[in-house]
């Protein structure tokens, strides 16, 4: 798959992870790539699934409903199934379309480095979702996957890993997403970051370097009513998407795929904007038409922006257009160092996450904004908790690992609009 050499995060970096071909797993190698617009179909207990609660006899003539712990899914195409290997995502089998899988409540993600079917080693920003089990495959694939096998494969050492472009069916695109319950934190993120979410490293030097007027808030007494009106809106409707501290609406990230779709090339035609479904257009559309599926980071913060100016009634075209230099389309801002660049000459301010909270709703930035990097939005006040394309519903940093933090999530700069000014640490 031919990926723009600007995006996110293909750069020398990747280049040189690419080159390195060799290594366990090429016995073994994968015969598909996974692509991006993977899916799966939640099964009906209605036709021939299982239902993932149980019943419990009260003694008293009545039962009671257990809470649902996994979601059974059905492929809709064949998918590889990773296990990690010296923190690298190797293939373990190559499931047929049809295939009934299990995830649990609880999964867990990881964005480790994996092998593609030329055995090259291959960064994802997506990310794969994990401990998934095998429940059954077609029948006509049932003498490759005899139950021995499949038991096998399920007890394998540290999990089956999967794509985690079925994420959005997971989720689905009804109700609310749950709040994001804080976690204890772990011993990969004490290595980068306090107990209060206060950086423990610095990217103070760059990020001025890149933006000048890092730092220089604006006193919103000091602007007009109309734009205190706008700024504020703007900001309103991006925390709306993305707190993940109260329940939230999925239809913000979550729609249909056909109107996905529609959405994504509607913009690119006509410069029209949609009002929600921020990750199905992104991520299952735009990205996977233009050949970057595998690093829309950039592009769903993109869409974040640009349905929050549509929400509270501006247009984006107005602070993103090209005699600016900053048009807020795919083959410009899909690169990280161009998407935080964009938003600084809309008028954006740049804050060091060093010395200022990262507020719900602000855009973080990995390091100082650069590529290969990556951009994601807080969930919560601290910055603790981020939505990304890897994890619409949210992620804690505190569960995730040093080696994925320090690879994806170290916030050296955020972004809000002026007027929003953050506290301090």
């Amino acid at each position: 798959m031919y990926v723009p050499r600007s995006l996110y995060p293909i750069g020398i970096f990747a280049l040189a992870l690419a080159l390195n071909a060799c290594g366990p797993g090429n016995s073994n190698l994968a015969s598909v790539d996974e692509t991006g617009d993977e899916t799966a179909s939640i099964v009906d207990p209605g036709t021939g699934g299982t239902d993932n609660s149980e019943s419990t006899n009260t003694g008293s003539g009545g039962s009671t409903v257990q809470p649902v712990t996994s979601q059974k899914l059905l492929l809709n195409q064949a998918m590889s199934v990773r296990y990690e290997s010296n923190s690298i995502l190797e293939n373990k089998a190559e499931l047929p379309a049809g295939t009934q899988i299990e995830v649990p409540q609880d999964y867990q993600m990881k964005n480790l480095d994996y092998r593609d079917s030329n055995g090259k080693i291959v960064r994802s920003s997506t990310g794969f979702i994990y401990p998934i089990k095998i429940v059954s495959v077609p029948t006509a694939s049932a003498s490759q996957f005899p139950q021995s096998k499949i038991d096998t494969l399920n007890k394998t050492s540290g999990g089956l890993f999967i794509f985690a472009s079925i994420v959005g069916n997971l989720q689905g695109v009804e109700g609310n997403f749950a709040v994001v319950t804080p976690a204890a934190a772990g011993a990969g993120f004490l290595t980068n970051y306090n107990t209060s979410g206060k950086p423990k490293f610095s990217y103070t030097t760059s990020s001025t370097k890149r933006f000048p007027k890092i730092n220089k808030g604006v006193d919103p007494a000091s602007l007009s009513a109309a734009d205190r009106a706008k700024w504020s809106a703007i900001y309103s409707e991006l925390k709306k998407a993305v707190n993940r501290t109260v329940e939230t609406p999925k239809s913000y990230l979550m729609i249909e795929s056909a109107t996905a779709k529609q959405a994504s090339l509607d913009y690119e035609s006509t410069g029209k904007v949609a009002l929600n479904g921020a990750w199905s257009i992104a991520v299952q559309q735009t990205a996977v038409r233009h050949g970057f599926s595998n690093v829309p980071c950039a592009e769903f913060q993109s869409e974040l922006v640009r349905e929050a100016y549509q929400r509270a009634g501006y247009r984006v075209s107005d602070d993103f257009n090209t005699s600016k230099g900053n048009k807020l389309i795919w083959s410009s801002t899909a690169a990280v160092v161009n998407f935080s660049m964009a938003l600084y000459k809309a008028g954006w301010i740049a804050w060091d996450g060093t010395k200022y909270k990262p507020m719900t709703g602000a855009i973080l930035m990995n390091g100082s904004g650069i590529s290969p990097g990556h951009t994601y939005i807080s969930g919560s006040d601290d910055g603790m908790i981020i939505v990304d394309n890897g994890a619409p519903q949210g992620r804690d940093l505190r569960k995730t690992s040093q080696s994925i933090i320090e690879m994806m999530f170290q916030t050296g700069v955020f972004f809000l609009p002026p007027g929003i000014n953050p506290p301090t640490w």
